[in-house]
């Protein structure tokens, strides 16, 4: 299963001052192993009417592993999770800034509990946390695995988003299990009580996502 997101996604987050057939053009830059035929436009048709409607922020997205990248627009949220839609169709789930599952990647993060991790991390509290993943197989069966998670709150530190300098908390999280780790790491913008900018593990499928707010597209 491939996951075809834009190369020039951080070009095309310039889209106030570009005109729609720009954007498409840029979108036509995906990563796959065939060639995209003439009549692809690069956006999958729920994510059009996101983009026309634009206001709040897009997430960009990058696997670590490939350097593959794409952007995302906020598509609906219920209760404190949140689905976030991409220009091919993946989708990505968070509980407050925290991933919560992926669509669209054949055998991806199904969902999860993440709700002890997302509030301590966004209430700045060191402490010991539990969390599950539910992950889809390859056989269409589910693996929930639960995780023991530390976390530490790292104090303050200032990264630089597209819309310029931005104070953080940094927090981090090391998970295990009897045969899992992962680390993920969190930048909370303490102006706006959301993760800004984050390292986090997605199963053995992709691996680690960075993922940063973009305000400014």
């Amino acid at each position: 299963m491939k996951w075809s997101l834009s190369i020039a996604f951080g070009a095309a987050l310039a889209l106030g001052a570009c005109g729609e057939q720009s954007f498409q053009d840029r979108a036509l830059n995906v990563l796959l192993d065939e060639p995209v035929g003439p009549s692809y436009d690069g956006q999958f048709p729920r994510f059009r009417p996101l983009l026309q409607a634009g206001g709040g922020p897009a997430l960009q997205v990058t696997i670590t592993s490939s350097g593959i990248q794409g952007g995302f627009l906020r598509e609906s949220g219920r209760g404190s999770i949140e689905t976030w839609l991409g220009t091919d169709g993946v989708a990505l789930t968070f509980d407050r800034g925290v991933l919560h599952g992926t669509r669209g990647v054949g055998a991806g993060m199904l969902a999860s509990d993440v709700s002890a991790s997302a509030s301590a991390i966004l209430a700045g509290r060191s402490g010991q946390v539990e969390r599950v993943h539910t992950f889809l197989t390859g056989n269409n069966t589910t693996d929930t695995r639960a995780y023991i998670c530390t976390i530490e709150n790292q104090g303050s530190e200032t990264i630089q988003l597209h819309n310029g300098a931005t104070r953080t908390r940094r927090m981090v999280e090391t998970c295990n299990n009897l045969d899992q780790s992962f680390t993920n790491t969190y930048w909370v913008d303490t102006s706006r009580g959301r993760i800004a900018q984050s390292r986090q593990w997605s199963g053995e499928l992709f691996g680690e996502f960075q993922i940063k707010t973009v305000h400014n597209y």
